[in-house]
């Protein structure tokens, strides 16, 4: 015969274990509570692949493209959920036997979301160039110039904090020939990027 001080706790165990059971079946039933508008502050990060180009109107400088990754820093503010403000920098680096070129583009400009997946940026700020021989610590750098970034990302995972999107970006630097800066630009330097980036609000 069964020992009552075994059987009685088994059935309150496994009674309890069945209620538990389905009072998660339950919820797992329900969707999820719906995510709010994003307004106020983020910050995050991306990753990008993608190229340096630059572009002579004169085609005695720098015509080409150059594979290179880069990475950018963004601090955003929405003021409500389409229309927004940010600060971006947007650094992209090519290396290669002891040689490193880094073309960096700062900005700041208004960023769109005219629908909560999609985020559309536009903005003015500076850019530089910068050359570096690894071996000997040698460097070489242009002046700061005007530069613009155009943007678009695409929301593909959302947690109640944090957001994930695909972008791509475009970093101009209106670099001229003329050291005085006099005249229009005649070299166009280009950061093309495609990555992820991690925002958090």
């Amino acid at each position: 015969m069964s020992n009552p001080r075994v059987v009685f706790p088994a059935i309150a165990l496994a009674v309890g274990l069945a209620g538990a059971s389905a009072a998660q079946a339950q919820n797992l039933n329900q969707p999820p509570p719906p995510l709010g508008p994003r307004v106020g502050w983020e910050v995050g990060f991306g990753l990008y692949g993608g190229e340096i180009n630059c572009q002579n109107e004169n085609g005695d400088f720098c015509d080409g493209v150059t594979e290179a990754g880069g990475i950018d820093l963004h601090v955003n503010y929405f003021f409500r959920p389409h229309l927004g403000a940010y600060v971006d920098v947007f650094p992209m680096v090519h290396s290669e036997n002891n040689w490193t070129f880094t073309h960096n583009v700062v900005t700041a400009g208004v960023k769109w979301r005219p629908v909560p997946i999609l985020t559309l940026t536009a903005g003015l700020g500076s850019a530089q160039a910068r050359l570096r021989y690894e071996t000997l610590g040698l460097q070489a750098e242009t002046d700061v110039v005007g530069a613009a970034l155009f943007a678009a990302g695409l929301e593909v995972v959302r947690g109640p904090k944090w957001a994930i999107d695909v972008q791509a970006r475009a970093g101009i630097g209106f670099y001229a020939e003329d050291k005085n800066g006099n005249g229009d630009p005649d070299v166009v330097g280009r950061n093309i990027g495609v990555g992820a980036a991690m925002t958090f609000f």
